[in-house]
C-alpha cells in the first residue's frame, strides 16, 4: 500500500503524468515518485547522502535501482536545486556538479525536466503544509494572499519568497544568504575578526550553515581542528559543553537577528517560515530567548518586527513537497 506524502496510508495506483520529485541538498537529497494525477500518493521515496556520488546521475541512477522503477516510464524530473539555477543548466553552490537539462533527458529518457531553485521549492511547499508541520516563534496574525518569506540554514543560508495565492502563486529565489555578516555586539565583532583570518569575505551563510556553526565552536571552545561536525556540537552542548552552548546561544542570536533584517526588508504580512535541515535539529534553541529576543532587537523597527509571525517548520520534506506541487501546476497548465 503506498503513502500519502504526510504518512498516511492510500490505496489504489493512479493514471498519468509520472513524476520524480527531488530536493537537492549540499548533505542529503530526497526523491519521491508520485503522479500529477494523485500527489500526496507517494508510490516510492528515498533520501541519500549526497556527498557520496560524483554527480547527480549516479544519484538518479541509484534512486531508480533501489525503487525498482529502471526502464519504467518517468514523464517529469522536478528537481530543487542549491545553486543558481537558469533554463539549461544548474551549477551547484556546495557540491561540484553541474546539471544539464537536455543532458538528463538524454540519459533517463525523461519527456520534461524541470529546474528550480532549492528554497523556489520550499517556499512553494509551505502552502501545503498542515499546522502541526511548523511551530510559532514569535506569534502574530498571517494573510496567506500577502508575501511569505522562507529562509534555511543547513549546508548553506537559503532565502526566497512567496507571493500570492492559488492559480497566481509564485516563488522568487535569491542569494540572500550571501550577503555581509552584520555583528550587532561585541562578542559578535570578535567572531567577525576571527573568521576574517580564514575567510576573505564573510558572509551570513559563513556563520549561519552547519560549517557555521562548527566555526563557532572554534570560537568559543578554541579548538583549531575543522574536522568537527555540527552535530557533535549540538550533542556535546546537549551533556552540558559550555563551548558548545555558548556556540549555540551565539548561533540563534545571529540568527534571530538576521530574520529581523528580513522581515524589515520584505515586510512579509503572510509570515517568516524556517526551513534548512538546522532549525528542527535544535528546535529547543530556537524557540528560546535568545533567538527571539536578537530577532526583536531592532530599535525604531521593532514594532514591524514584533507583527511579523515567524515559524519554525519542522516537515523536512516541505522542498520535495514543493517540487512536486511545481509539477502538478506544470501538468495542469499544458
Amino acid at each position: 500500500m503506498e503513502t500519502a506524502i504526510d504518512g498516511t496510508a492510500c490505496a489504489g495506483p493512479a493514471a498519468g503524468m509520472n513524476v520524480i520529485a527531488a530536493d537537492v541538498g549540499g548533505t542529503k537529497t530526497r526523491f519521491v515518485f508520485a503522479d500529477t494525477d494523485a500527489p500526496r500518493r507517494i508510490l516510492h521515496e528515498g533520501r541519500y547522502d549526497s556527498r557520496e556520488f560524483a554527480a547527480f546521475d549516479p544519484l538518479l541512477h541509484a534512486f531508480l535501482r533501489d525503487s525498482g522503477l529502471q526502464g519504467e516510464s518517468v514523464d517529469m524530473l522536478s528537481l530543487a536545486l542549491p545553486g543558481v539555477v537558469d533554463e539549461h543548466q544548474a551549477r551547484l553552490t556546495n557540491l561540484p556538479w553541474l546539471l544539464d537539462r537536455q543532458d538528463l533527458r538524454r540519459e533517463f529518457g525523461v519527456r520534461e525536466v524541470h529546474f528550480m531553485n532549492d528554497f523556489q521549492a520550499s517556499a512553494l511547499g509551505i502552502p501545503h503544509l498542515q499546522a502541526g508541520d511548523m511551530i510559532a516563534l514569535n506569534q502574530a496574525g498571517t494573510d496567506p494572499g500577502e508575501t511569505r518569506v522562507v529562509v534555511g540554514a543547513g549546508t548553506g543560508l537559503g532565502v526566497a519568497w512567496l507571493q500570492g495565492d492559488g492559480d497566481e502563486l509564485r516563488a522568487c529565489s535569491s542569494e540572500g544568504g550571501h550577503i555581509d555578516f552584520a555583528p550587532a555586539d561585541e562578542t559578535q565583532i570578535e567572531v567577525l575578526r576571527f573568521l576574517l583570518e580564514t575567510y576573505e569575505h564573510v558572509s551570513y551563510e559563513r556563520l549561519l550553515s552547519g560549517q557555521g556553526l562548527v566555526d563557532l565552536y572554534r570560537f568559543t571552545s578554541g579548538v583549531v581542528e575543522r574536522d568537527v561536525v555540527p552535530a557533535q556540537v549540538s550533542a556535546a552542548a546537549e551533556t552540558g559543553d559550555e563551548a558548545a552552548q555558548r556556540a549555540l546561544q551565539l548561533f540563534v542570536r545571529i540568527y534571530g537577528a538576521y530574520v529581523s533584517n528580513l522581515a524589515v526588508m520584505f515586510k512579509p504580512r503572510g509570515g517568516i517560515y524556517i526551513t534548512g535541515g538546522i532549525g528542527a535539529k535544535i528546535q529547543p534553541w530556537m524557540q528560546s530567548a535568545d533567538f527571539i529576543d536578537a530577532c526583536l532587537n531592532k530599535g525604531r523597527m521593532r514594532p514591524l518586527v514584533e507583527r511579523t509571525a515567524v515559524f519554525l517548520v519542522t516537515n523536512e520534506r516541505v522542498g520535495v513537497i514543493g517540487a512536486m506541487a511545481e509539477a502538478v501546476k506544470m501538468r495542469q497548465v499544458e
